[in-house]
């Protein structure tokens, strides 16, 4: 038996505010992309690569990796 649980149901509205937050974080974090000597700079290329990554769905359709109760962080 399947039970529908309403936390699970992603919204446009909760799908594009929270692209919009993985914009501007990508936004924010562009200047690690193009100084190769900036500070932390291998943490925060690896939190853009897992931004782009957010959010993902898989075979069947189903958002992966946690969207939309987790956001990738850096250092994570």
């Amino acid at each position: 038996m399947t039970i529908f649980n309403p936390s699970f149901v992603v919204t446009p509205e909760k799908l594009f505010a929270e692209k919009l937050w993985r914009d501007a974080e990508l936004q924010r974090t562009d200047i690690a992309a193009t100084v190769s000597d900036y500070p932390n700079a291998e943490a925060i290329l690896v939190y853009r690569q897992k931004l782009r990554d957010w959010p993902a769905k898989n075979d069947a359709g189903e958002y992966a990796n946690g969207f939309p109760d987790t956001r990738p962080t850096l250092g994570s």
